[in-house]
């Protein structure tokens, strides 16, 4: 039952991802020749999707990672170990809960002030409920940070003082998460943002030839 619901919320989590990347591409040519504030919240979104892709990809890492044994020592004094211990699992969950913490929270309290702000010029119910489902999220994330930023700092803090191997591989999950993420929604936004010019175009030329 906990393997289903985490396989749900990774599940939900991608897509959520995906379209937000896939939403910014669809804008992306129309905001970047306006520039401003338009193209700003943009960037909040393509932050959003990528923060969302580097969660993502760091569970697989680090899940994969706890079933890739390693062997250390050699004859009977051989063992056999995973590659990410539980200790190097769970510091790399917390650096990595703590690099995409703030970058979500400041897009998305970007993005619900804009959200409030549109509701309120054109007053409407589906508006209206994306005001208030951003303010909720926005909400929780806040009040999930205050009940885990500290104790993420504490694990991770604790983790690089003391004795644990895998420090370097713990950095560079994370890193290889964040890369990752980036590097997704960055392709998910071209493709898109393509895609939509060349259907711009085409329209374009069946308009004059008709």
């Amino acid at each position: 039952m906990v393997l289903a619901l985490v396989a749900f919320m990774f599940v939900l989590n991608f897509a959520i991802s995906w379209f937000n990347a896939w939403s910014c591409g669809r804008a992306w040519n129309e905001t970047r020749a306006v520039g401003g504030f338009a193209h700003f919240m943009n960037w909040m979104g393509a932050i959003m999707s990528a923060s969302g892709f580097t969660w993502c990809y760091l569970i697989v890492l680090v899940v994969g990672g706890t079933f890739i044994p390693i062997t250390d020592g050699e004859g009977v004094q051989a063992v056999t170990a995973p590659l990410v211990s539980e200790a190097m699992a769970k510091a790399s969950l917390e650096l990595g809960y703590l690099v995409v913490y703030f970058p979500i929270v400041g897009s998305g309290l970007a993005i619900t002030l804009q959200s409030w702000a549109h509701f309120y010029r054109e007053r409407s119910l589906k508006n209206g409920a994306i005001a208030g489902w951003n303010t909720f999220a926005q909400i929780y994330n806040i009040g999930s940070g205050l009940r885990n930023v500290p104790s993420a700092f504490s694990g991770v803090s604790s983790f690089f003082k003391g004795d644990d191997k895998g420090k370097l591989l713990v950095i560079l999950l994370v890193i290889g998460a964040v890369i990752g993420g980036i590097a997704t929604t960055a392709l998910i936004i071209r493709s898109t943002a393509r895609r939509v010019a060349r259907d711009a175009e085409l329209d374009y030329h069946r308009a004059r030839a008709a």
